[in-house]
């Protein structure tokens, strides 16, 4: 039973699973309703059991208590929103002008020992990992956003007394109990217990109604407040007043220093006229948005609310970004082998053991194709299987999207959500949860392995009898406080207990931060690592956006066990696309087609085009196809590939090297970028009709007749069968708007666009160059976790967004990637090379 005070304890007691019937002792606490002798029954306080309560006070204790704290908390919010709506733009300049020595007195004078770095929680947890006591302690749990590292940077004090001077302390009880979830759940900080009574907050404004007490008994409904998690429990409600109590002195002490040539008589004048709110320092508003400066600046601003539409958004460049991935791996031979060769390098058997020796995979031929049969899978499958978790996560978004729209008029804080809108939040949860552990397990693997990690890890000497392997840190080594930091989110990522102390989301923006601000994190972050980081990012996202929608998300974890049967048997529906291609076996003729060796996925075609070079680069799509012809035809045996991918695969053409023709000296007429150096073919041509029947399967008519090219992404539907290919009419190219774009600009789409030839070589593109030309054109770039990017359009006829990895550690796109880019841009949007201009 965990530490979660805010629910009926009595009632969890009863029914908690691992109450196994009274015995006379624990009869005679319940019947004297004697809480304290209660919990001692059940395990609490004693050694490695959860901590009592910190005490268990009376009623009227409670509400004299709570109604103190609240008139400190109104007086102080009356006193800073009569400061900052009058001198708020005074208090901008003069913060902003001040050097770090002098903020940093001005902090220490309002909050004297405050805590010095970025999330003190997890520094005391890390020094003490057990129950704090002291009020150092104390103070790191309760007020983690309250530290020097945080606030001597120049925009979050602003940014935190805006929102808190500006919007009243109801709208950020919720936020300020949550805020201390780490302290809560570790038992650092342990509420008092009151039963059979509810504190309410939600649009109460003064000191006899905000977190005024009500018993179950006095109102018919609140009870339902608790549980429903409207109200708070009562030890939980004090918490939220003496954190708002201590916070509100420490804002008003800091405007008062910053405006310390006025008297507090001037300050407090409600006679001086209001002055209009001033412009955000937020930067996310004042140049390139990111989740990190979102995350930094949250724990200050007004508490975000679930945005659906963002979220779509975001999932829906995931997913486009999967299927390409899926894509790239079929069309591009340099690509897959580079793929394979990054999962082969992050396996555990590229590590020493403890004697120094290799891993015995490698000292006989009879056993490295078990090896690559390991590799080639892992990586094939992710990349399948990603396609269709993405494509489920999409459409339950959308279809929560439209249950929105379909319960509007009954959606609302008083009310529990309609039966079928509340499900489909459950099932996304369930779904989300369930699918977070594909990339986590992945890092589990691949972060020791990992190049950069790799002098840090050892295996233990492999047991013959089993293929278990076995990690653990290296001996020896000399502490670093950098590597030491990237192990230890690592390892609580890994921990399933520990990462429910942490919270997902937490660890992911700690981590983003740190590699952020550390250029020495980033180089222990291999790319491998970056893209798991992002995948993972992604979920991590989608979940805090639905615990943002309060006050019912307080409630789902709850209800989700009541509807644990339901959501299991959904949750199949899905799986059931994915199971077959998970327990496919990789070996035989798939291993061998498929393993990067000998030259065999030379693709230079980055390389000026000579006869040898095309040769190479038609011998490696050649291979390419083999592999993808012998695994299609074994996957669709196996019923293997979802309708799903079967419909993502047929809706585009492979790209394929003509043979070479010797250049002549009078000169041709100019082609459009996409006709130059490729042939189409369609990949259900290649793979997915058996040879027998291919011939009666392919409408000819119809793969001769023009697409229409779709602007923006859909939905994507299942279908029952494949989609008969259609190929691009070459000869008459989409008729597309010219974007005209400076001399920057131009040079990069002129690379990412490249026309092959036998007397040019393309270049790098710098990222900084890439995400400028992006923006000119008309999409806002965000960077999310990872080493991931996504580009929104605002200007252009288009809905979809689209995402791209920064390069690392370099910052400079090669050119076998700049192609990948354009070919991405183009199946997205229909661009091509001659549509660029300069202006």
């Amino acid at each position: 039973m965990d530490l979660e005070y805010g629910r009926r304890v009595w009632d969890h007691i009863m029914n908690d699973p691992a109450y196994d019937g009274p015995d006379d002792e624990f009869d005679e606490a319940l019947q004297s309703r004697d809480p304290e002798a209660l919990f001692e029954q059940l395990g609490f306080g004693g050694a490695g059991g959860l901590p009592l309560p910190s005490s268990f006070p009376e009623p009227m204790e409670v509400r004299s208590k709570a109604r103190a704290l609240s008139g400190n908390v109104l007086n102080n919010w009356k006193f800073l929103n009569t400061i900052i709506v009058r001198h708020e733009a005074i208090i901008q300049k003069r913060w902003l002008k001040k050097t770090k020595e002098q903020r940093k007195k001005i902090l220490l004078a309002a909050w004297p020992n405050v805590s010095l770095s970025h999330r003190p929680d997890f520094d005391a947890f890390k020094r003490t990992p057990a129950r704090q006591t002291g009020d150092s302690g104390r103070e790191a749990y309760m007020w983690p956003y309250i530290n020097l590292e945080d606030l001597l940077k120049p925009k979050l004090l602003l940014l935190f007394l805006n929102s808190r001077g500006r919007n009243k302390p109801d709208a950020f009880a919720r936020a300020d109990i949550d805020a201390c979830r780490f302290g809560l759940t570790t038992g650092a900080l342990v509420p008092a217990f009151l039963n059979e009574f509810v504190m309410m907050f939600t649009g109460r404004h003064t000191p006899d109604t905000y977190g005024e007490l009500i018993s179950w008994g006095d109102h018919p409904e609140a009870f339902d407040w608790l549980t429903s998690q409207r109200g708070i429990h009562p030890g939980e409600g004090l918490l939220i007043l003496e954190i708002q109590e201590r916070l509100y002195e420490f804002l008003v002490n800091c405007s008062k220093a910053i405006l310390h040539d006025r008297s507090e008589e001037e300050l407090a004048d409600p006679s001086i006229p209001i002055q209009p709110e001033p412009p955000s320092v937020s930067d996310n508003e004042t140049g390139l948005a990111s989740l990190s400066a979102t995350a930094a600046e949250a724990p200050y601003r007004l508490p975000a609310n679930l945005d659906l539409r963002q979220l779509e958004s975001l999932v829906a460049a995931k997913l486009s970004a999967v299927e390409d991935h899926v894509w790239a791996l079929r069309e591009d031979p340099g690509y897959f082998a580079r793929t394979v060769l990054d999962w082969k390098e992050h396996r555990q058997e590229c590590l020493h053991d403890t004697k120094g020796r290799g891993h015995p995979v490698f000292d006989s031929l009879a056993q490295e194709p078990v090896f690559w049969e390991r590799v080639i899978g892992n990586s094939v499958v992710t990349a399948l299987t990603m396609t269709e978790i993405w494509g489920s996560i999409h459409e339950q978004i959308v279809d929560l999207q439209r249950l929105k729209e379909k319960y509007t008029d009954s959606i609302s804080p008083e009310k529990d959500l309609p039966e079928e809108y509340a499900f489909a939040f459950y099932k996304l949860d369930h779904h989300l949860r369930q699918f977070s552990k594909g990339p986590i397990g992945n890092l589990k693997i691949g972060f020791a392995a990992s190049p950069p990690m790799r002098p840090y890890f050892v295996r233990l000497p492999q047991d013959p009898t089993n293929t278990k392997i076995q990690i653990v840190n290296r001996t020896g080594l000399a502490r670093d406080k950098t590597r030491d930091e990237l192990i230890w989110i690592f390892m609580t990522l890994f921990d399933e207990r520990q990462l429910h102390l942490a919270g997902l989301n937490t660890l992911m923006d700690e981590l983003e931060r740190l590699m952020k601000s550390d250029p020495k994190m980033r180089e222990l972050v291999s790319p491998w690592v970056a893209h798991q980081i992002s995948d993972l990012s992604v979920f991590s996202q989608c979940l805090h956006q639905i615990e943002l929608y309060q006050p019912w998300a307080a409630t789902f974890e709850t209800e989700m066990v009541n509807k644990e049967d339901e959501l299991k048997k959904d949750y199949l529906k899905t799986q059931k696309y994915i199971e077959p291609c998970i327990h496919f076996q990789f070996g035989g003729a798939i291993t061998s087609l498929g393993t990067p060796s000998s030259g065999r996925f030379y693709y230079p075609v980055d390389k000026r085009r000579t006869r040898e070079n095309t040769e190479a680069i038609r011998q490696a799509e050649k291979h390419l196809d083999a592999f993808w012809g012998v695994l299609d035809r074994k996957l669709m045996s196996k019923g293997a590939i979802s309708p799903r991918l079967r419909q993502v695969l047929s809706q585009q053409v492979l790209q394929r090297t003509p043979e070479w023709i010797e250049p002549t000296r009078e000169p041709k007429p100019e082609m459009p970028a996409a006709d130059i150096g490729t042939l189409t073919k369609p990949l259900s041509m290649l793979h997915f009709q058996l040879e027998q029947s291919t011939e009666g399967a392919i409408n000819r008519e119809k793969l001769l007749a023009p697409k229409a090219k779709v602007k923006t992404r859909g939905v994507a539907q299942p279908v029952e069968a494949i989609p008969e290919p259609e190929l691009p009419d070459q000869r008459k190219p989409d008729a597309q708007p010219t974007f005209a774009v400076d001399k920057r600009a131009l040079k990069v789409f002129k690379t990412i666009f490249f026309t092959p030839s036998a007397s040019s070589q393309p270049g790098e593109v710098a990222w900084g160059d890439f995400l400028h030309a992006m923006s000119s054109v008309g999409f806002v770039a965000k960077k999310l976790y990872g080493s991931a990017w996504q580009f929104t359009p605002t200007k252009l006829d288009a809905e979809c967004s689209i995402q791209f990895h920064e390069p690392h550690p370099s910052g400079k796109i090669p050119f076998t990637t700049a192609r990948r880019h354009g070919r991405r841009l183009t199946r997205a949007y229909g661009w091509h090379g001659e549509i660029f201009v300069l202006e």
